[in-house]
């Protein structure tokens, strides 16, 4: 059997929360880098016909779309299941991914995290009234989940779900800003769950290098 194969950067939080998917599988996989410069032409376009990340490959099938790969990567392959059997876990679940792509990835990653973390990498200004702007939505994001979690050990129950990886990245992410640490604060819980998830195996041998 071909070894999976991701397309895209290491530091995109959807490319990271696939190879989260496929390292709590223990799934070895192959990372092939794509560039921003390579996201709308050639070979990647055909690989992913809206210019986006992740792309994916295994034994000659083809997907693209985080949430349709993580979800073929826990089915596909053996390991401990990162979709519950109970309605309510498993309906949770999707909430709370629905979340994370709907409002999270857009007040966290693009206002906060892109500006904080990637412009200056590229040297392009930092817009600061995006950031303005996206810190009292990225603060109803984050109150939400904490919501939603409770007093559980994890986002949509007591194991580690696909939820959990696709919200991860973006958390992580937002607290390496100075924006993220008193958001982070103001939800105890969500802070405690994030140190949970760092400390997994998962996560560290994904880790993007430089984070």
């Amino acid at each position: 059997m071909a070894r999976p194969i991701v397309y895209g950067p290491a530091m995109s939080p959807y490319v990271w929360s696939t190879r989260l998917a496929l390292a709590e599988k223990g799934v070895v996989h192959e990372l092939v880098p794509v560039s921003r410069e390579e996201f709308r032409a050639e070979p990647h376009r055909s690989r992913h016909p809206f210019g986006r990340v992740p792309a994916f490959e295994h034994d000659g099938f083809d997907l693209y779309e985080t949430q349709a790969i993580m979800r073929y990567v826990d089915e596909r392959f053996a390991g401990f299941p990162l979709q519950s059997i109970d309605v309510h876990e498993f309906s949770r679940m999707n909430q709370i991914i629905g979340i994370v792509d709907a409002y999270g990835w857009s007040a966290i990653a693009a206002g906060i995290g892109f500006n904080r973390l990637v412009a200056p990498r590229l040297g392009l200004a930092v817009d600061e009234a995006a950031i303005a702007a996206a810190v009292p939505r990225a603060r109803l994001v984050l109150a939400e989940l904490a919501r939603l979690m409770g007093e559980q050990q994890f986002l949509a129950g007591a194991r580690i779900s696909l939820a959990d990886l696709m919200a991860a990245p973006l958390l992580y992410y937002l607290s390496r800003t100075p924006e993220g640490a008193p958001l982070l604060a103001e939800q105890p819980g969500l802070g405690a769950w994030l140190r949970r998830i760092e400390e997994r195996q998962s996560f560290q041998v994904t880790k993007p290098a430089g984070m």
